[in-house]
């Protein structure tokens, strides 16, 4: 344990240069940022009615902010929560497409 302050305060010895590092080479791999060839995927039309239930939703939600603001609490929590009930049902849609 003698001379360990000098052991911290001491610079450590110069490392090798980089140039004199062996190269490390990946063959036949892609790089992380490169997207898959086949990962694109061409865009499909949305339902009707995940478009009809979406506005439904976006209307209701509208609605029940101005029941809030009204204080009208018990109306605008319903009114929101049908709101939620058809975001889910358009998710629902969205996901399961026939």
């Amino acid at each position: 344990m003698a001379g360990w302050l000098q052991n911290i305060l001491t610079p450590p010895a110069k490392a090798a240069k980089a140039s004199h590092l062996p190269m490390q080479t990946r063959k036949g791999a892609n790089l992380p940022a490169q997207p898959l060839r086949g990962a694109y995927q061409t865009p499909q039309a949305l339902p009707n009615a995940t478009i009809i239930y979406g506005i439904g939703a976006s209307l209701l939600f509208v609605s029940s902010f101005f029941l809030l603001v009204a204080g009208r609490w018990l109306p605008a929590v319903t009114v929101f929560a049908m709101g939620a009930c058809l975001t889910g049902f358009a998710v629902h849609l969205m996901k399961h497409q026939d």
